[in-house]
């Protein structure tokens, strides 16, 4: 069941606990992951990337700024098309997955 602060979460109906919202990680220098917080975003990048659990447990992970999520993101190859934001990626996300990278 989902945690906020030790307690549980529920619904105003009291039905199903209410998901916690995906927010955005920056995880190391070039990754960009929704999650709920840090260590699902690493588990983001260790489930993409065949990696053990604990891979990346020393690798920096930071909770994007606004600032960053309304920055324009161009296309590798055509730096004149946009295509998108991290906001409209994290909109459209329903689960922890990864959202964008610059390797």
């Amino acid at each position: 069941m989902p945690l906020e602060n030790g307690k549980q979460v529920f619904e105003l109906n009291g039905g199903q606990p209410a998901p916690l919202p995906l927010l955005a990680f920056m995880v190391g220098d070039c990754d960009w992951v929704a999650a709920v917080d840090e260590a699902g975003a690493r588990r983001v990048l260790e489930e993409m990337n065949g990696e053990e659990p604990g891979a990346y447990d020393d690798w920096d992970v930071e909770l994007v700024s606004d600032e960053w999520l309304d920055k324009p993101w161009c296309d590798e190859d055509d730096r004149t098309k946009i295509v998108g934001t991290l906001r409209e990626w994290l909109t459209a996300a329903t689960e922890p997955a990864y959202l964008a990278g610059t390797e």
